[in-house]
């Protein structure tokens, strides 16, 4: 899942890496969250504004559901366009 926003003359993209449990079978079980990763450029020319993110929530535990990675991750990324331009 991916989500591209723009912010004060920023792309920001937001994707997100799903995260699964190991049985002790060796397999692979379903997602059990998501790690969020942003990445800012500027619009036009495109660049890359520093490295991308890797989000997870407090206590460094994954994202339950795609909406909690995609929304974090997008409201992290404005805090870091805000410091970098201001509000």
């Amino acid at each position: 899942m991916e989500r591209i926003d723009s912010y004060k003359g920023f792309e920001v993209t937001v994707t997100l890496e799903s995260v699964r449990a190991v049985s002790s079978e060796f397999t692979y079980g379903p997602p059990v969250g998501y790690v969020a990763v942003v990445s800012i450029c500027t619009a036009d020319p495109k660049r890359p504004i520093g490295v991308p993110i890797r989000l997870v929530t407090e206590g460094n535990r994954v994202f339950g559901t795609e909406d909690e990675g995609l929304t974090a991750g997008f409201k992290a990324a404005q805090r870091v366009i805000d410091d970098k331009v201001g509000p």
